[in-house]
């Protein structure tokens, strides 16, 4: 009797410390315009208390290997992203949140402690576990320390993984971490054999850690194509609702689009979003029965919704792999009327060696003309020999509808023959440049990413285009020519050697050679 009071007294205690862990789910689905294309977005966020005590390795909703990863290496804050294709925002509009570089990216801002490098090190290890990801190559040679973009609190960590690729192997281990996982609520629309058959396609996660909670996020965007003017989920994902996730205190689905659309069955309720979209939302707890909605639009009626404030391109100047120098071309488009301060972040590998007295920054405004822009603060780090990469950091202020242009030029360096990928006539993948700036809580809708809060501040982050690097690349067939020339030899000489040192030989007399024979 003791001893089951005891029990029930134990399990009151951890009900207790559960109930403050809180679930939410959401289903952005919005029509894209030009082509007939359709973004989803899922965003699961988790949150729990921070809590030192009794109750600090009790996790119930939370992922406790993420708690376990953030205690032990002291994360403030976390991003890791893995997309595949690229968002082409003049079609489809401003990008979404989850809109990376191509390959794999991890953002972290960690604590200050003596041995910053072991921790940086086991987080990223830990991260490559988790996410069965190639995140274990994350060296000294792919990773940054950026220095505008920090905060307070800690030392902010960037590496980022172009060749990275994304498959079911990183979206398993991501669905896993869902309280419901795929048997119910949002989570059961994912079906991987349609997320991957997708022109766009983003994978994310956020942990956030302060004095008070602890939160996490995932976030998936993925863009499909649409089956003519009609659109059920599932036609798109081939899958229906199996009801709302239990754990969840709020699981809605909502569709947003730019024109007037027939929804069957109607939604709850509808409200106009700060980009002048009619959403509609629906409460899936208030629908625990409700498999699939049928939605009937125009696609040629889809409005292009207005671009983002801040575009950036960047491209690779100079000639092939046979030129021993070459250059960066970064193009900054201000499309507002009003200047923006934005923070210019790049990375070349130590092999692309960097000259930074050849940095010019040209700005021409709308009346065509053009002078120099001298940046407002600059960092540079140079480059060391399979040590780091280079790194360089610009405070810039965009004069309003101006087009702005980046430019500085290195030198290609000589690898090692074994340190060429197996592809080396493909070229070697550059990291893409990330320009940052902060959006007031009354800026635009355009601007605004997708899910960020209305009402309050955000930060934008774009990022340009990978490039391709072709660097002097050694004759691989010299190997295989050198060893079948020499293999050829070596058994012409052991034949003949060989028949030297084997025969018999004797001399016959004239008379005996036919007996002989």
């Amino acid at each position: 009797m003791k001893l089951f009071v005891l029990a029930v007294l134990a399990a009151c205690c951890c009900l207790q410390g559960h109930a403050t862990e809180t679930y939410t789910e959401d289903l952005l689905l919005v029509p894209l315009p030009a082509d007939g294309k359709v973004l989803l977005q899922f965003e699961f966020e988790m949150r729990r208390p921070q809590d030192n005590g009794t109750f600090a390795y009790n996790y119930h909703l939370f992922p406790r290997q993420l708690g376990e990863i953030a205690r032990r290496y002291g994360v403030a804050h976390l991003d890791l992203a893995f997309t595949q294709g690229t968002w082409r925002e003049t079609r489809w509009g401003p990008a979404p949140t989850t809109a990376q570089g191509i390959g794999a990216e991890v953002v972290a801002q960690l604590a200050d402690t003596a041995d910053a490098d072991a921790q940086w090190a086991g987080l990223t290890s830990a991260l490559s576990g988790v996410f069965c990801a190639s995140l274990n190559f994350v060296d000294s040679q792919s990773t940054t320390r950026p220095r505008l973009a920090a905060s307070a609190g800690g030392t902010l960590w960037h590496a980022h993984l172009p060749r990275e690729n994304v498959c079911t192997e990183n979206l398993t281990p991501w669905i896993k971490q869902l309280p419901c996982q795929a048997q119910s609520g949002l989570g059961a629309l994912l079906n991987p054999h349609r997320l991957f058959d997708m022109h766009f396609h983003s994978m994310a996660v956020s942990l956030e850690s302060n004095a008070s909670d602890l939160s996490y996020r995932q976030r998936l965007s993925v863009v499909l194509d649409a089956q003519g003017t009609r659109l059920s989920l599932r036609d798109l994902v081939g899958r229906v609702l199996a009801g709302p996730c239990a754990a969840a205190s709020r699981s809605t689905l909502r569709i947003a689009a730019s024109t007037d659309i027939q929804i069957n069955p109607p939604a709850d309720h509808t409200y106009l979003s700060s980009d002048t979209r009619h959403v509609q939302v629906y409460d899936l707890q208030q629908h625990p029965h409700m498999e699939d909605i049928d939605v009937v639009y125009n696609a040629e009626m889809v409005q292009a919704l207005p671009m983002a404030s801040i575009a950036a391109h960047r491209y690779v100047t100079g000639h092939g792999g046979g030129g021993s120098s070459g250059g960066i071309e970064t193009i900054l488009t201000n499309r507002r009327n009003t200047p923006v301060t934005v923070a210019y972040f790049d990375t070349l590998p130590w092999y692309l060696r960097m000259y930074l007295h050849t940095l010019k920054v040209h700005t021409t405004d709308s009346d065509g003309h053009t002078g120099l822009l001298k940046p407002t603060h600059m960092l540079f780090t140079p480059a060391v020999d399979r040590g780091r990469p280079a790194v360089l950091e610009l405070a810039l202020e965009l004069p309003p509808l101006s087009r702005s242009v980046l430019r500085y030029d290195f030198d290609k360096g000589f690898l090692k023959y074994s340190e060429h990928p197996p592809d080396a006539n493909r070229g070697f993948n550059i990291a893409p440049a990330v320009i940052t700036y902060q959006l007031a809580a009354n800026g635009t809708g355009a601007d605004r990413p997708l899910f960020c809060t209305a009402g309050s501040a955000c930060t934008v982050r774009v990022h340009t285009e990978p490039a391709l690097a072709s660097l002097p690349t050694p004759d691989f067939s010299m190997p295989y020519n050198v060893i079948t020339f020499t293999s050829t030899i070596l058994a012409l000489f052991f034949g003949r050697i060989f028949n030297l040192l084997t025969r018999d030989f004797a001399v016959l007399a004239p008379g005996n050679r036919k007996a002989a024979s």
